[in-house]
């Protein structure tokens, strides 16, 4: 049996479900936002404020590429730290400068603020903490904007129920297993890992 048509104006998605209503894209933007109209990708919010990566000429760095270009806050943390392996300032795993090594090093600005290359704005992550910790900031900047609801479902949004967001912990805050609902990522490397501390994200650099 063929699902009906999304119910917004002009769209001519099939509903998510025979039951539903809207189309998958618009169930989640009321979801996200409010607004079945509503898309974060123009809402103009960014976390960096704009301000981007900084690149040097500079070819016998270690780190430089072909081109002799290396990004100023990789070669920062690189003289701070020296080459080789590194832990995750996040979470402990294991990076190396060279990802034919292992797992690639990325490097975090502390303040989200690209081009913020203060050594001690830098520290080494992995991957799964660098992009985590980017998608709490983003996540959390549109909410502050108002284009995020804290609901769970488009139900409890045309209901007025809200739900605040939940915490993210590690393990250090909590001398036991971490509480019921707190979510938990998994780890690469078998077992699981706890995504960064939102009080870690959020810290300022000053």
């Amino acid at each position: 049996m063929n699902r009906p048509t999304c119910s917004v104006p002009g769209c001519t998605k099939p509903t998510r479900s025979r039951n539903a209503d809207l189309c998958a894209m618009h169930y989640h933007r009321q979801y996200r936002h409010g607004d079945v109209h509503r898309t974060a990708n123009t809402s103009g919010i960014t976390v960096s404020l704009g301000r981007m990566y900084r690149a040097l000429n500079l070819p016998r760095h270690p780190l430089a590429g072909k081109s002799g270009k290396v990004y100023e806050h990789r070669a920062v943390l690189f003289d701070r730290i020296g080459p080789g392996a590194h832990g995750c300032h996040w979470c402990g795993s294991v990076v190396h400068w060279d990802p034919t090594d292992g797992p690639a090093l990325q490097v975090d600005h502390l303040n989200s603020l690209k081009d913020d290359n203060r050594p001690e704005n830098l520290v080494p992550s992995c991957g799964g903490c660098n992009v985590a910790r980017a998608q709490q900031a983003r996540s959390r900047a549109l909410r502050e904007a108002g284009w995020w609801s804290g609901n769970d479902t488009v139900a409890r949004l045309r209901r007025g129920g809200r739900r605040e967001a939940l915490p993210i912990v590690t393990e250090s805050d909590t001398p036991g297993p971490l509480p019921e609902g707190v979510p938990q990522a998994p780890d690469h490397r078998g077992g699981r890992r706890v995504p960064p501390r939102l009080i870690d994200f959020a810290r300022a650099v000053d």
